[in-house]
């Protein structure tokens, strides 16, 4: 009796997972494979960033982030032919990492620069401002950095940080309209005495 229960109970979840299996497969989204690649709906091989640069620049309590996304000729064209579920996807995922840390967007748009090969995601970012500070843990953290143990240099009014993410060369530049001060993950202004 225990031999027959056990046999049932095993079918059954076997049943489960190569059903759940094929849904997943099924499903029209973007995935992203390690190594910073993307994998689109219809596509068998994932299509690989060259280089992030991304710039963020303060104005008023608003912060406006942009990710300039370099690809390879043959990759950026299959991307191109998927404009609508690449922009969908950018956009889904980065709201969804904003939200995680209890911050706000507006302004969302992804352009397509076919003579850059490149991506380009812009997005006010709402919420970062807490009194008389900048909290960039939303920004950070999903990177894996920190300004003072990732080495940001500090140039008066800019931080500035070149290096690797995910096997992708990524620049990174956050400007501010005054001399700044930084802890691991904030900035503020800095005090003249």
């Amino acid at each position: 009796m225990n031999k027959k229960r056990f046999l049932l109970i095993t079918g059954i979840a076997i049943l489960v997972i190569l059903t759940s299996c094929h849904r997943t497969q099924s499903k029209k989204s973007a995935v992203k494979p390690k190594g910073g690649g993307v994998l689109l709906s219809g596509e068998v091989e994932p299509i690989f960033l060259l280089k992030n640069v991304i710039d963020i620049k303060a104005k008023g309590n608003i912060l406006h982030y942009q990710r300039e996304s370099f690809w390879k000729r043959k990759d950026f064209s299959r991307l191109s032919k998927l404009k609508e579920e690449y922009r969908a996807n950018e956009i889904n995922s980065f709201r969804k990492s904003l939200r995680k840390y209890k911050k706000g967007d507006d302004n969302f748009i992804v352009k397509f620069n076919k003579s850059g090969k490149a991506t380009i995601l812009l997005c006010d970012v709402i919420g970062a401002k807490q009194g008389d500070w900048f909290n960039f843990d939303w920004f950070l953290e999903p990177l894996g950095l920190d300004f003072i143990d990732s080495y940001f240099k500090s140039k008066g009014r800019e931080l500035y940080w070149e290096g690797e993410i995910k096997g992708v060369k990524t620049t990174i530049s956050i400007k501010f309209p005054f001399p700044i001060n930084i802890c691991h993950k904030h900035i503020w202004p800095k005090q003249e005495w």
